[in-house]
């Protein structure tokens, strides 16, 4: 059997693979380039903060097809469920080989595609390709409250029998396959699925203190309190805060007032007494019933019992404590300090 090296070699283009122009991660197109296949069947999605997760299908129905071609190195994980056996395979990582064992159908293996994984196969292949960045695995462990975990425990070349794998791979198959593309929600939900056991199962996951635990992702809390000032005015109905943050209402009331001490409620009321403090300091010429409105408060009413219940006075008494006294001339009116003069 031929060595990776003498394949990648000087006179090798290693840079056409590495160095052109394609699109971003191993999968779709770029990774089927390395099986000299062109657009293999492909499934991706996005996680809540926006990170690739896909499947791409492989396969050669012939022998002897020899080595894969390189392909750039990420910080990503292409993890394989193989639907057919090998029994003629050998696996190179960083150029050095790593023992193998003849594959088993329905097993699953890890490649790190930081360590430039070539294969040379001489048996017919079927394998499904998940991939799964380094960074995707790193959002979950912070939407779990864990320490960050961005690495998976295995052993570079071992075949794992994983029926969890294996059924959310086989599960796929229909979906590859299908002529009109109306799967993406189960396509959704399936490979975040992969992604949560491939932290739980092979994840250093360790959780943090209790007090720590529970809470917003911080790209979530961003994105919650960003949406609920944008309609500190008018209002937004917490559902939609909850959906943008990908979770249920009770699970994002749950973790938001764990990050940030206030329910979602209260702090749309901290926010909007807030801005009534800056507009009766900056504007002394509206009414307290325009404060109210413009604030985001049902009327004035409403507006003077919540802030008396928050502040511990009246808007009032308040504007008129902030508001500076006009003093009149001694003859008959205010004397400079604003008091009245005595009678004579």
């Amino acid at each position: 059997m031929p060595s990776a090296a003498a394949y990648i070699s000087p006179q090798t283009p290693r840079m056409s693979v590495e160095g052109s122009p394609m699109q971003k991660g191993a999968y779709g197109n770029r990774l089927g380039r390395s099986f000299r296949m062109s657009n293999p069947p492909t499934l991706t999605t996005h996680t809540a903060g926006k990170q690739p997760l896909a499947v791409t299908e492989v396969f050669c129905d012939t022998p002897d097809y020899g080595f894969t071609a390189p392909i750039a190195a990420e910080s990503s994980y292409i993890v394989g469920l193989q639907l057919r056996g090998l029994q003629r395979h050998a696996l190179w990582l960083d150029g050095r080989p790593v023992p193998v064992r003849p594959i088993v159908p329905g097993t699953t293996h890890f490649y790190d595609l930081e360590r430039h994984p070539i294969a040379y196969i001489k048996d017919p292949f079927h394998p499904l390709f998940f991939y799964v960045p380094r960074t995707a695995l790193t959002e979950l462990s912070e939407e779990l409250g864990t320490r960050e975990a961005s690495d998976l425990r295995y052993r570079p070349g071992e075949f794992i029998d994983d029926p969890v794998i294996r059924h959310l791979g086989l599960s796929l198959l229909p979906a590859l396959h299908a002529q009109r593309e109306n799967h993406q929600l189960f396509v959704d939900h399936v490979l975040l699925a992969l992604r949560a056991h491939l932290l739980s199962a092979y994840g250093d996951v360790r959780h943090r203190s209790p007090s720590m635990r529970g809470g917003l992702a911080p790209w979530r809390q961003r994105q919650a309190t960003e949406l609920m000032r944008e309609h500190l005015v008018d209002g937004i109905p917490l559902a939609l805060v909850a959906k943008a943050c990908d979770l249920s209402c009770s699970a994002f009331v749950r973790a938001f007032k764990k990050s940030t001490g206030l329910s979602p409620h209260q702090w749309l009321i901290a926010q909007r007494i807030e801005l009534a403090l800056k507009l009766m300091r900056d504007d002394h010429s509206l009414t307290l019933a325009d404060v109210a409105l413009a604030a985001g408060f049902a009327d004035q009413s409403h507006f003077t019992r919540t802030f008396t219940c928050k502040m511990g006075v009246s808007p009032g008494a308040w504007r008129g404590a902030i508001e500076p006294r006009p003093a009149r001339r001694t003859d008959g009116g205010l004397n400079a300090s604003g008091m009245d003069d005595p009678p004579h």
